[in-house]
């Protein structure tokens, strides 16, 4: 690191609790830690039971709970839709979540969705895509 690089890459905000879903955060050169999400309020309103509340106290976004319910598991994915900065994250290996989310904002491969029309598609010959 350069003497004039003030942050570090985005990384897992440690005031998370332990699961897969979390929220991103930077350490300064000096290990002091801030939330990367800009405290707008909207993914708490998404998922108010899953996230910190944003007070005076706090403004932070970070996970105080994981969901346990596929309510919850919801309302995580909408929290993460809706951040303005993509700082919601999702760390599992969960197929419907992966593909509820994409690529944006998951640590892991999303798996490609393969239906009969597709594999029937790909056994024609290199002529017979205008068939």
């Amino acid at each position: 690191m350069m003497e004039t690089d003030y942050f570090i890459h985005p990384q897992r905000f440690p005031k998370n609790v332990e699961g897969p879903f979390y929220t991103l955060g930077d350490q300064d050169k000096d290990g002091i830690w801030c939330g990367s999400c800009l405290s707008c309020a909207i993914p708490e309103v998404e998922a108010p039971s899953l996230l910190a509340a944003l007070d005076n106290n706090n403004a932070d976004t970070y996970f105080v709970r994981q969901p346990e319910s596929e309510e919850e598991i919801e309302q995580a994915c909408m929290a993460a839709d809706v951040c303005c900065v993509s700082a919601i994250r999702y760390g599992g290996t969960n197929p419907a979540i992966l593909q509820r989310l994409g690529a944006s904002y998951c640590d892991n491969a999303v798996p490609l969705k393969v239906n009969e029309t597709t594999l029937s598609n790909s056994r024609k010959p290199w002529w017979g895509f205008w068939a």
